[in-house]
C-alpha cells in the first residue's frame, strides 16, 4: 500500500487536480418545527453556512463542490475518476468564496 500511496502522491504533485480548492460562506434557510414563543421567532435570522470542497463548476445559477475524488488506472494513466460528497450552493446565496491553495509535499 505505501508504494501505491507514493505513486500517487507524485502523480498528484505532477498534476494537480484542474479545480479550485475553495472555502464558501453561504446563507441558508433557518427553520425550528418546535413551539416557540413569538418574540423568540420574531428574532429568527437565516442561518451562515461554510463549506469547503473542489469548485467543479460555478454560474449565474449554482456554485458546485465536490469534497472527495477517488484516482484510478485508465490507459495505463492515473487519473481522476470520480467526485463525492457534492454541494450545489445557489449562487444568490453565496455571501464570500476563498480559494484555498494546495501544496502537496512529497513524504
Amino acid at each position: 500500500m505505501k508504494k501505491l500511496l507514493k505513486k500517487v502522491l507524485q502523480w498528484i504533485i505532477r498534476n494537480p487536480p484542474k479545480y479550485k480548492f475553495v472555502f464558501v460562506l453561504w446563507e441558508d434557510a433557518n427553520s425550528d418545527s418546535s413551539w416557540n414563543e413569538l418574540s423568540t421567532i420574531e428574532q429568527m435570522l437565516p442561518t451562515i453556512c461554510m463549506s469547503v470542497g473542489f469548485l467543479i463548476k460555478k454560474n449565474d445559477d449554482a456554485f458546485i463542490l465536490a469534497s472527495d475524488f477517488t484516482t484510478d488506472i485508465k490507459n495505463g494513466q492515473y487519473v481522476i475518476s470520480e467526485g463525492g460528497n457534492t454541494m450545489v450552493i445557489p449562487t444568490k446565496n453565496v455571501l464570500k468564496v476563498v480559494q484555498i491553495p494546495l501544496k502537496i509535499q512529497p513524504k
